[in-house]
């Protein structure tokens, strides 16, 4: 900002300097017996001497070469300033992107456990706004640089420029210690390209992949995403929910849009946890976390909703719950379950 600010003042300096030239030749020259000097004549003279080029005088009086003198050592003067300055606007924005990214790849080297997101497009940006609002650890892989600057200037996030089709770029945003990757790229080949390198990178990596076709729904499964989301069927269910059950919607909007990070969440009982074993009336979880079960996945894959107290809890069963992330981190403390 502030060689940007320098920079304007060295042009509006070479504009007052050019009318200072063009008004003063026309002034000194204005009573020259040898030569009548018109406008166009004085622009001239001030150009050449501007500019240093200086091949003629064009019969100029004696004051008018004394004002030639002090108006080159002016033009001289703000030419190595104007250098000067465009020079360092250049290398300390250079110093600065490349410290950026140093200081960027740092933090993701860090990070572990965390999710990738590939692409923040009209649907990748609102997976970025769920992850900052839940405080989640992750990493953007985004193609355009420019989208990346645009949505920095009001969000703060860890991200990689490039091409998330690419193993080299998937590897750079931390794939191999990920815990989970969501692939809202425009295209269902692109979609499915990360899908594939994202297994093979890393095979325990859960999956959301979008899909834009419904045909492409099978293939991203076989390719190994866990979850395919069909935005215009999401889009139909939404409309149809709209209609047959407005206020669960609208709880569900409130929900999401509330600055209070209460979600729907799930924490998974870990093997040699004391939940273990337990009936989920002896678990007490209500009096430890101030949480209510509204639904329990066994680890054979069936849901039990508005379980009984005396539903017994076994290790690899997920705990269904409206929590923020305080309530989210202390029911993780009683599963064994890492963040």
């Amino acid at each position: 900002m502030r060689y940007q600010r320098n920079f304007i003042i060295a042009m509006i300096s070479l504009i007052v300097l050019f009318i200072t030239g063009v008004v003063g030749y026309r002034v000194i020259e204005a009573e020259n017996p040898d030569h009548e000097w018109t406008i166009f004549d004085a622009i001239f003279m001030t150009v050449i001497t501007l500019t240093t080029v200086g091949y003629t005088d064009d019969n100029m009086s004696e004051m008018g070469r004394i004002f030639t003198v002090f108006l080159l050592l002016g033009g001289f003067g703000l030419f190595v300033y104007s250098v000067s300055v465009a020079t360092a606007f250049v290398i300390e924005g250079q110093f600065r992107e490349v410290f950026r990214r140093r200081k960027m790849r740092k933090s993701i080297d860090k990070l572990s456990n965390h999710y990738i997101v590939c692409g923040i497009g009209d649907t990748g940006v609102h997976a970025l706004d769920e992850m900052l609002q839940m405080n989640m650890d992750f990493v953007v892989i985004e193609y355009e640089q420019e989208r990346i600057d645009s949505l920095l200037e009001t969000k703060d996030f860890l991200w990689v420029q490039g091409d998330a089709t690419e193993d080299e770029v998937l590897i750079r945003a931390g794939i191999e210690r990920a815990r989970g990757l969501i692939s809202s790229l425009s295209r269902d080949q692109d979609n499915l390209f990360v899908v594939l390198s994202a297994k093979q990178l890393n095979p325990k990596l859960k999956i959301a992949s979008k899909a834009v076709e419904a045909n492409s729904l099978s293939k991203l499964q076989q390719a190994g995403a866990d979850e395919v989301v069909l935005s215009d069927y999401i889009g139909g269910m939404r409309l149809a929910s709209t209609v047959t059950r407005p206020i669960v919607v609208n709880f569900l909007d409130i929900m999401l849009r509330s600055q209070v990070t209460t979600r729907f969440a799930e924490s998974v009982i870990q093997p040699g946890t004391p939940l273990a074993g337990l009936t989920l009336e002896e678990a007490r979880i209500p009096d430890q976390t101030n949480l209510i079960v509204v639904a329990v996945h066994k680890r054979e894959g069936d849901f039990i909703y508005n379980p009984s107290g005396k539903l017994r809890l076994e290790a690899g069963d997920a705990l269904i719950v409206i929590a923020d992330n305080e309530q989210l981190q202390n029911l993780n403390k009683l599963t064994g379950e890492t963040a």
